[in-house]
């Protein structure tokens, strides 16, 4: 049987019976999901960014500093939240104003010349406040021809609703349109695959774009990040090849050479090495020309060696029209390919090349 060196990047052979054999895998299958299963993503397969933050100077006094981006950052329910406090608070503000101006012109000592009429309590003055808000006129309770500030408070109380209304329906409307969300599962390969391609050794993935939200000035950039060496905070750019433009599926390509991050991963890191491939997909959306990026990632458990992308564009002479079948999106071949690093094979290569010579 045959055992691979890691350090040396090839493989020895071993003799042993069939106890230590099994003893052996075992222990080696052990040590493998208790060494990557340690590790979590940096990045998770919908986009979002898999971080915590501690010890943040003023962290506190930022959020309020910049109430925009911290409305925009926080978790729907917290949106919600807002929304009913500020407009809560805003009902009973007003409200108690509207208390006020009523004590201050007698409303509370007159019988008949009120400034705000058919209401002496709490209550009835914030459903005064509640009506100059969310109607478009006074039924019951209204401020009179007598009362001067009973008129110019609900002009101040509408502006103010025009601005927190459209702050919050402003808010909601850009989280909404927020590229992190789960249409980044729908853009690209739910796998990534390393294959021979023109005679090198590729990382390829697949990407589409359903909704044209990158059609225009599009940009992929892959990261390789290394968990294996110790805290993973080391991160490479790896080349891609120009793709083109998202008419249809297209796959990214990574040749991986000498300067490439996975010049010596081999099948057998794929399940002992923890690492990392963040893929970022940037473009403008053809419809709106708003900016958008989408991103994911693929772990080396995401990473099949020797397999290719499925084609799923072809051409029908009948309609004469390029078809694209969207169920191969995701469908994977077998491809033969060298069982071995990228560097390895390139070494062989090389001697070959030199045995020629020499002969």
């Amino acid at each position: 049987m045959y055992e691979y060196d890691v350090e040396n990047d090839q493989y020895n052979e071993i003799f042993f019976d069939d106890s230590s054999r099994r003893n052996s895998v075992s222990s080696r299958r052990s040590s493998r999901f208790s060494t990557t299963s340690h590790f979590s993503r940096v990045i998770s397969k919908s986009g979002r960014l898999n971080t915590f933050q501690v010890k943040i100077p003023r962290k506190y006094a930022n959020y309020f500093k910049d109430l925009g981006n911290t409305l925009l950052n926080i978790r729907w329910r917290w949106i919600m939240t807002a929304l009913c406090l500020v407009n809560f608070a805003s009902f009973f503000l007003f409200g108690l104003l509207y208390m006020w101006i009523a004590y201050a012109s007698g409303d509370f000592d007159s019988t008949d010349d009120f400034c705000i009429v058919n209401t002496k309590n709490l209550t009835g003055y914030i459903l005064l406040s509640i009506e100059t808000m969310l109607t478009i006129g006074y039924g019951y309770r209204y401020p009179t021809e007598k009362c001067t500030l009973g008129w110019v408070v609900p002009l101040l109380q509408a502006l103010v609703s025009v601005g927190i209304q459209g702050a919050l329906v402003g808010a909601v409307y850009v989280k909404i349109a927020k590229p992190f969300t789960k249409n980044s599962l729908s853009i690209f390969s739910k796998k990534a695959v390393v294959a021979q391609r023109d005679g090198k050794m590729c990382l390829m993935i697949r990407i589409v774009d359903l909704t044209g939200k990158i059609s225009i000035g599009t940009n992929v950039t892959m990261y390789f990040i290394d968990k294996f060496g110790g805290d993973p905070v080391v991160i490479k750019q790896i080349k891609t090849e120009p793709f083109g433009f998202l008419i249809f599926p297209v796959e990214i390509v990574h040749v991986i050479d000498c300067e490439s991050p996975l010049w010596k991963v081999s099948p057998f890191d794929l399940l002992t090495k923890p690492f990392e491939v963040i893929v970022v997909a940037e473009g403008l959306s053809v419809i709106t020309g708003q900016a958008s990026q989408n991103r994911t990632s693929y772990t080396n458990s995401d990473i099949l060696w020797g397999h290719r992308f499925l084609p799923c564009v072809h051409f029908d002479p009948v309609k004469q029209q390029y078809v694209i079948n969207y169920k191969n999106l995701n469908q994977l071949i077998p491809f033969d390919t060298p069982l071995c690093s990228p560097q390895f094979l390139n070494s062989i290569d090389k001697t070959e090349l030199i045995n020629k010579d020499s002969k």
